[in-house]
């Protein structure tokens, strides 16, 4: 199955990443409102996009199926490789320069714009974790439904890979 890592849609999930690969930073802009957040609360992120993660389950389930020899491991595979390719980004937040400090420091000489300006530094560090892991996972899931893409119907697949409908063709 070397040629055929991903399974019969290797070419498409390739191409996928191959593109990823080449995202500029304002592309990655581009998917992070369409990108679902998935981590820390989620039961919030499920009432926040049911579609979404109804779709990521059914997907899920078809490549545990084993719809084609390996479906499951190509599913994961190229979940993780989506994921690489990903941290190689330039939008991969420890890519970016980081600001002096990212801690304020509870010091009475720090003037009150100095304070502000601290606090905001870590506001805009949280933002732009958050935003590189909802775009990462919308990568990795995305890479996983190309895989099972003749197996699933076109509204599950069109939902999964919607955060990157304005940067990536359709294949």
């Amino acid at each position: 199955m070397a040629d055929q890592r991903f399974g019969p849609n290797t070419a498409e999930v390739e191409a996928f990443l191959d593109r990823v690969r080449r995202l500029t930073p304002d592309e990655w802009e581009r998917v992070v409102p369409s990108a679902p957040g998935i981590g820390a609360i989620p039961v919030l992120e499920v009432k926040q996009s049911p579609e979404y993660f109804r779709a990521l389950e059914a997907a899920t389930r078809v490549a545990k199926s084993e719809v084609f020899p390996g479906s499951e491991t190509a599913f994961y595979d190229a979940m993780r490789t989506a994921q690489l390719v990903a941290d190689a980004s330039s939008f991969q937040p420890s890519t970016r320069p980081e600001p002096a400090s990212s801690t304020v420091v509870d010091d009475e000489r720090l003037s009150p714009d100095a304070e502000a300006d601290a606090i905001t530094r870590i506001m805009s560090t949280a933002y732009e974790e958050e935003s590189w892991r909802r775009v990462m996972n919308a990568c990795m899931i995305a890479a996983g439904a190309l895989v099972v893409r003749p197996w699933i119907n076109n509204k599950t697949f069109m939902e999964l890979s919607n955060p990157f409908a304005a940067v990536v063709p359709a294949g």
